[in-house]
């Protein structure tokens, strides 16, 4: 049974010194939770001084490695793990580097329930993606649901998180260990940056590089989506460590609502940082880049909200400010 208090919890978070696994950290420690940070690499030390506590402990090993994380998982007495290890790849790497990604993306999730499992812990909740569902058709509700809309994934990445999803809970119920699945939708927000295992940043982290460094920005489309904020799918993230009333095993984690660039850079413009941007013309090569070919549908979150009462905020404008705070000060 999950700890009732994030103070009482000890986490090891895989690929803890990626963009979501900062995220949560942040939000763990300030809840008062104990966190190893398990990565192939540290974090720069620009944010590792931000995250710094004596609460937080980090280990860098491969996650592909039983002996690396086992010992990491003894070291820190985690009693929950989130596994966000993972490559996310663009279509070059996924050409020049398809086994690796596989190695990492489902043998580490392998790897990380079976080492759960044996340290006998309490919750594992991995982090899987919106990827799974490819451009498949949405649900009657026009979202992506749960259990009404099914995965067609139409890239590596989302190919080998679907399969990371089902190999995490056929090995967790094999194990009889409390595995959780959180498909997050696209995140953006504090804590992103360049690891090298993402081949693109959010658009909105590279619209506020060109702002802060005056560059015009030209935007490819609207590219409206779910955009989550990354506090928020922390926040999310905790919730599903700690209720004990989670009646399934997967959970859309999704912004719940529907935004685009623009309203991104007017956001930006509104916070006092001056943009200068506008949509691509025909035939014009575009400042901003992003992986994604063409938009998809939003995920419902009305299962995450109804059992653990998490609702993400509905403020870009307030984001933008939040955003813009944490930034001062980053070269990243």
């Amino acid at each position: 049974m999950p700890c009732s208090t994030a103070a009482t919890m000890k986490v090891l978070i895989t690929g803890g010194s990626g963009f979501v696994g900062l995220a949560l950290a942040e939000k763990l420690l300030a809840d008062g939770a104990e966190v190893c940070l398990f990565s192939a690499a540290a974090p720069p030390d620009a944010l590792a001084e931000r995250v710094a506590c004596d609460r937080l402990r980090i280990v860098t090993g491969d996650i592909r490695s039983a002996d690396a994380l086992g010992a990491a998982l003894a070291a820190s007495g985690a009693t929950h793990l989130v596994h966000a290890a993972a490559i996310t790849p663009g279509p070059e790497r996924e050409l020049r580097e398809a086994r690796t990604i596989l190695e990492v993306n489902i043998g580490g999730t392998a790897n990380a329930v079976a080492c759960a499992a044996e340290c006998g812990l309490a919750r594992v909740v991995v982090l899987s993606s919106v990827a799974v569902y490819g451009f498949s058709p949405p649900a009657a509700s026009c979202f992506y649901e749960e259990a009404g809309s099914a995965p067609a994934p139409a890239t590596l990445y989302g190919i080998s998180k679907l399969a990371a999803e089902q190999t995490a809970l056929r090995l967790g119920a094999l194990y009889k260990l409390d595995t959780r699945v959180a498909r997050l939708g696209p995140v953006f927000g504090p804590w992103e940056y360049a690891t090298g295992l993402r081949d693109a940043m959010s658009p909105h982290q590279q619209i506020l590089a060109a702002a802060r460094g005056g560059r015009s920005i030209v935007l490819p489309r609207p590219m409206p989506a779910d955009w989550l904020y990354s506090r928020d799918a922390a926040a999310g993230l905790v919730k599903l460590l700690l209720s004990n009333k989670l009646t399934r095993t997967l959970y859309n984690l999704g912004a719940g609502r529907t935004s685009d660039l623009p309203q991104w850079c007017v956001a930006l413009g509104r916070a006092g940082l001056q943009t200068d941007w506008r949509l691509a013309r025909e035939g014009e090569e575009p400042a901003i880049r992003y992986n994604l070919a063409q938009d998809r549908a939003a995920m419902a979150t009305h299962c995450i909200a109804a059992e653990t009462g998490f609702r993400p905020r509905d403020d870009l404008d307030a984001q933008a400010v939040d955003y813009l705070g944490w930034a001062e000060g980053l070269s990243l």
